[in-house]
């Protein structure tokens, strides 16, 4: 069984290039591996195998690729999931987070629907879980945590929700990172006329 970040980098999964995936409403994003291999194996025994001890050793690893923030979140899992489990996984990394970052930890988002990104087409992974601010007004950077990041439905939907009730700025932090995402969109460069694009 995995017990730390350093067994991960000793296999084959590889570690997550900083600043390659661009998910709209979200100004930064934090990851820490991709998606596979140990990695993978890692995350799926915390959600599915109640591995969490594995808590620990993901938090620290994501305190490191985690944006600068004023105040910590998570992406709500179902109801019924979190029944299931006893536990919510992104809610755990959550809290582990910001006390490992200083930082106030906040339930700020609740989930309206009842099916899990798993269960769903592809077509309803892209359109993301229904969101919703739980509390009125939320002000500052919000740095929304989740444990996988694949089509990046979810952390747009989270964004949104935050957004609309008062983030001035939305970051995000995972553990993993799927390798499908598009990658970010390159700086504008100097025009002919040697002005930089608007």
């Amino acid at each position: 069984m995995l017990t730390a970040p350093s067994d991960i980098r000793r296999t084959d999964s590889k570690r997550a290039a900083p600043g390659v995936i661009e998910i709209s409403g979200v100004d930064a994003l934090g990851a820490c591996w991709v998606h596979a291999g140990e990695a993978a194996a890692m995350v799926r025994s915390l959600k599915y195998g109640r591995s969490t001890e594995l808590v620990t050793p993901i938090a620290a690893a994501m305190t490191a690729a985690a944006p600068a923030a004023d105040v910590v979140t998570w992406v709500p899992c179902t109801p019924e999931r979190r029944r299931r489990r006893g536990f919510d996984p992104a809610e755990l990394l959550a809290r582990a987070l910001a006390r490992r970052m200083g930082l106030p930890v906040r339930s700020c988002l609740r989930r309206l629907d009842r099916q899990p990104q798993t269960a769903r087409s592809r077509a309803g992974r892209l359109a993301g879980p229904d969101l919703r601010v739980r509390r009125a007004r939320i002000g500052g950077r919000v740095l929304v945590v989740d444990d996988v990041c694949t089509t990046g439905s979810t952390l747009r939907a989270a964004a949104a929700a935050l957004r609309s009730g008062g983030a001035g700025s939305v970051v995000a932090a995972v553990a993993t990172v799927s390798g499908k995402l598009p990658p970010r969109r390159p700086t504008p460069g100097p025009q002919p006329g040697g002005q930089p694009l608007p």
